[in-house]
């Protein structure tokens, strides 16, 4: 990987990794840059950022139907 031009490859390995942990600034700055110029991996990281808030959603949604039921 260069310093700041990233592969799509690259950029799809850091998009999945930024919602496992925290990128360091300038793996962050290199990602945003990429998907500033990249369409595809722009589109790539809003189904990322879709599918985790739909998930996201989902679990507090059954967490709160357990709560109902138990309580």
């Amino acid at each position: 990987m260069s310093k700041f031009m990233l592969t799509c490859k690259e950029a799809s390995r850091l998009t999945s990794e930024q919602f496992d942990r925290k990128l360091g600034v300038g793996q962050w700055l290199a990602l945003r840059m990429h998907l500033r110029l990249c369409q595809g991996c722009s589109r790539v990281n809003r189904q990322f950022q879709f599918l985790r808030r739909a998930m996201s959603q989902m679990l507090d949604s059954a967490a709160d139907k357990d709560g109902a039921e138990g309580g």
